[in-house]
Parts: C-alpha cells; structure tokens; sequence
C-alpha cells in the first residue's frame, strides 16, 4: 500500500530520490526560478523545460545514448529573484542533501538550472522607460539600479546553491516580443499579459518595430550583467528565440509547446557540455559523415605495385596436388 502523499516539495524530494535509486547514471539537476523553467505547468497546453528534461523518450529521442536527467524543479511562474534566495521551498535542496547523509550514501547535484531576474524588470518597463508620441527613452540609472538588484540577489541564491562544485547555469532569456493581445490559458476567464505592450505601443505611442528596438536593448543590456556574473555559467538563449517563428509565441515572454521544445534542447546541450558529457551520434547518422580527427591518426595504406612488376602467388602445396594432369 502507498504511503501519503506529503505536502509540496518534499513529494517532489521523494520522486526525485526514487528516481535516483532507478536510474542511477542519470544527470541530477537541482532547478530553481520563474516561468522560463516552470511553464506551461498547467496553465496552457505543451510541457515545461523541465518537464522535457525529465522526459526519458524526450531525451533519447535527440541522443539515443543518454543517461537521461533527473530533475528536481521548485521554479514556479511569476517567480521574481528578491524572492529566489529565501525561498521556504529551497528546504528541498537541505532535505535531499540530508537524506543522502543519513543513508551514509555520497551525493551531489550535477549542476543547477537557475532561470531568474526577468519578472523583476520585464514587466516594470514604466520605470525606467519614458516617453509619449512615439518617442521614449531608457532611464539608465533606474534600470541600472534594478539590475544591480538582481546581481546582489543572485550572489545571495548561489550562497544557498553552494557548497559544491557543480556549475550553476542560467539562460539569460531571449528577446521578446511587445504586444497589446493576452495569451489564452485553460482557466476561464483568465488571460496571460500583455505586460510590455500597453506601455511602449500606448502610452509611448511606438511602433512595433521602434518597440521591440526597446525592449532589445534592454534584453541586451540584462543579458550582459548576467554573463559577467561570477561564478555562473551563462549562455545565450537570444539565437534560439530570435529564430522562433510567431506560432512559438503563446504570449509576449512565454511559447507554445515547440518554443519550449526548443529551450529546452538549448538547456540539454548546454546541461551536457557542462558536466562532460559528449552528445553520442547515433550509428545510422554516421554515414556520410567525415571524421578528419580519426583519419589523420590512421596509417596510409600500403602503395600497391605496378601491374607489370607484379610476381605471381606462389601455389601452395595443397593447391598443386589439386591440380588436373
């Protein structure tokens, strides 16, 4: 008979820890942060970057030969980074790490997915955009002052993250797209945004492109502090958004089902490349395939003798007796 079902994390904890027992060779993640991990989780249609990652025939279905994740998430939507280091629900990382202890058993998270900072600047463009008939300009030092709040509060996050020498990666975000339309959920009655839109294509008087100038620059400018952050590991989610075509988008900052697909390959190529693990090619995929590395290090066949200097095989003894007289 099952037990009960505890109360949220720690029935997130027991999953993660089962799973653990199962499928021992798999990455083990700790994730923590805001929508870009944690949604769709129910509020619309698709499967969060999370949910992927921990998707056995997700993951096999890019790399046959993988391990798998094993990851235990506590982001949540709407989640903003003051509120990351303090977070009660961090109690999931002390209670892992004292399980594994009290089993006397060794234990340690390969790597951290941290996805934060957006919800802090993001949808409080009016402070540090101003502006009317189509012209607005960004007030440097407001926005300089909330991304200065956002490096003091991920300092604060990696003090909880760490001891432990696993790489703390963040995604960065990528552009995102100013709109006046909400996105649509499953609840009724109840729409997602638009958070940026109503500001700059409204009270600003922009134009759509003059509007997402804005809202880029300031992207860029955010991605630029958190790569420069020490002691995480950044990479840059802005190509594989950029390329997105407008059907990803289910609403200005959040994708359907396929954008999140393709975040959360970005997050599983990098996940991989930071623990050491090489991408296995599968065998059918070799064909064709030029290896330069391998060739160089084989030896040149041997030069074949002209035709005419050819000596004939000597019989063997065996052959000569079958011989015809």
């Amino acid at each position: 008979m099952a037990g009960p079902i505890r109360e949220y994390p720690l029935d997130r904890c027991d999953l993660f820890l089962a799973r653990c027992r199962s499928r021992s060779k798999a990455i083990k993640v700790f994730a923590t942060g805001d929508s870009w991990l944690a949604a769709p989780g129910g509020w619309w249609r698709g499967a969060s970057v999370v949910n992927l990652l921990n998707d056995d025939d997700w993951v096999r279905a890019i790399d046959p030969g993988h391990p798998g994740f094993n990851v235990l998430s506590i982001a949540k939507v709407g989640f903003e980074m003051k509120q990351m280091p303090g977070d009660h629900d961090l109690v999931a990382l002390d209670y892992v790490r004292s399980e594994f202890a009290r089993q006397q058993r060794p234990f340690a998270f390969d790597a951290f997915m941290v996805s934060g900072g957006g919800n802090d600047f993001i949808p409080k463009v009016q402070t540090y955009v101003s502006g009317g008939d189509g012209e607005a300009r960004i007030d440097d030092v407001a926005l300089d002052a909330i991304f200065d709040q956002i490096g003091e509060r991920w300092s604060a996050l990696r003090a909880r993250l760490v001891p432990g020498a696993a790489p703390v990666l963040t995604n960065g975000y990528g552009p995102i797209i100013p709109t006046l339309e909400p996105g649509s959920t499953w609840l009724p009655m109840l729409g997602i945004g638009p958070w940026v839109g109503p500001w700059l294509l409204q009270h600003c008087g922009l134009d759509g492109s003059r509007a997402r100038a804005i809202v880029d620059e300031v992207m860029n400018r955010f991605n630029a502090r958190v790569s420069a952050l020490p002691g995480v590991a950044y990479f840059d989610l802005r190509p594989v958004v950029a390329a997105m075509p407008a059907s990803f988008w289910h609403d200005e900052i959040h994708f359907t089902a396929a954008g999140w697909d393709r975040v959360a390959q970005r997050w599983m190529q990098e996940l991989d490349a930071r623990v050491g693990r090489t991408p296995i090619v599968a065998p059918a995929s070799l064909r064709g395939l030029r290896m330069p590395a391998l060739a160089a290090a084989a030896p040149a066949p041997p030069k074949r003798k002209a035709a005419a200097t050819r000596k004939p095989a000597a019989r063997s003894a065996r052959s000569r007796a079958r011989r015809p007289r």
